[in-house]
Parts: C-alpha cells; structure tokens; sequence
C-alpha cells in the first residue's frame, strides 16, 4: 500500500501547495490591507476545501496501477486512504485559515470554524469524495454526470448552509441551528445522513471495484 501511496503523492502534495499558497495569501492580505476581497475569499475556503478532495477521483493512476498488476482491492483501499489523508489536508489548513485570521476580519464570524464546525464540512467532503471514487467505475456518460451532481450538490448545499448560518449569527431564525457544531443534535443528524450515505456509495465502489478493468 505504500507503493500506490508514493503513486498518489503528486496529487496529494498538489492539494498541500494548493491550500497553503491559497491561505498564506488570504491570511496576510487580511492582515495587511483594508480590502474586503481578502475577506471575502476567506469566507470561501471551505468550498476549497471541499472542491479539493471530492475532483480527487484517482482514476488516472488506479487505471496505471491495474496495468502494472496491482490487485483492485489494494487499488480500492489505497485510493481510500489517499482520499482521506487529502480530506484531513484541506481541513486543517481551512480551520487553519480561520484561526490565523481571528480579529482581523469586520465580521464578527472570523472564527467561526472551530473543531466542531469543520466536523460537518468533514461530511460534506466525504460524501462528495465517495461520489467521486465510484465515478471512477463508470464510463462517461449521463450515469456519470448525474452521480458526480449526486454527491457534489448536496455537499455544496450543506456548507453554504452553515455558512449562511455563521454569517447570519445575529437572526433570531437561525437559533435553533446553534451552536454550529456537529455535537448539536439537528446538524449531528444531518452530518449522520451524509457519513451513511457516503458509506453506502462506498461499498457501492468496493464492489464495482471488482469488476474494473483497465482502460486504454
């Protein structure tokens, strides 16, 4: 498993540079300068960190892989394991981001991604990435778009929903949805959806992993 971990370090050191560059830049124009552009796009980190992961299919070099004799099981667990390390990636620098950037943005909501906060964009990412590994099984065509549309919009919606929420934390309509965090029963149940029905979409891939073949 660590050979196929070394085939997925590109993508995986990619993401790294990716998310650093992107937070060092936001993080230091927040810092130094009065424009709100900074700010703004501090904001969308998140969908970053979510877009990321979940355009990581893999499928390019799970297909080199299978050419040069790996075993489709130790293909399927590798991408797996490549896909959550790239999740825990993104997450940290996007709390990360937040945190560095504490007291230096006007809104208020500056530091609203905590621990607790990032666990719900955790499931997002994971459902989204679930998608896209069992996009990785399919030929192109209408079953491949509707499932990578499958798993990217709900995922998208659940964290322009707590964005909403965050930015919104002075509307009394948003109480009941605090505090933002996955120990709050209603989002403990919505980020419950997600996880089952990435584990679902999951096993879905392992067995269609079985019968993949590889593409010239």
């Amino acid at each position: 498993m660590l050979k196929m971990l070394v085939l997925y370090s590109q993508a995986l050191l990619g993401s790294l540079l990716t998310m650093v560059v992107y937070m060092l830049v936001l993080v230091t124009g927040v810092r130094l300068t009065d424009i709100g552009l900074f700010e703004t796009y501090i904001y969308a980190t998140p969908i970053l960190a979510l877009a990321l992961p979940s355009m990581f299919g893999g499928g390019t070099v799970t297909n080199l892989a299978l050419g040069f004799g790996a075993s489709r099981r130790l293909c399927y667990w590798s991408l797996q394991l490549a896909s959550l390390l790239m999740i825990g990636i993104c997450l940290a620098v996007t709390w990360l981001t937040f945190h560095l950037s504490a007291g230096w943005m006007v809104h208020r909501a500056s530091v609203s991604w905590t621990w607790g906060g990032t666990a719900l964009l955790f499931c997002a990412c994971e459902f989204a990435l679930q998608s896209s590994i069992l996009t990785c099984t399919m030929e192109k065509g209408w079953r491949r778009s509707l499932t990578v549309f499958a798993g990217w919009g709900p995922s998208f919606l659940l964290v322009m929903a707590v964005e909403v929420c965050l930015l919104l934390d002075d509307e009394p309509l948003f109480d009941v949805l605090r505090p933002l965090n996955i120990l709050n029963p209603i989002w403990m149940t919505v980020g419950g959806i997600f996880l089952a029905g990435a584990l679902v979409l999951a096993i879905i891939a392992r067995v269609r992993f079985n019968k993949l073949v590889v593409r010239q």
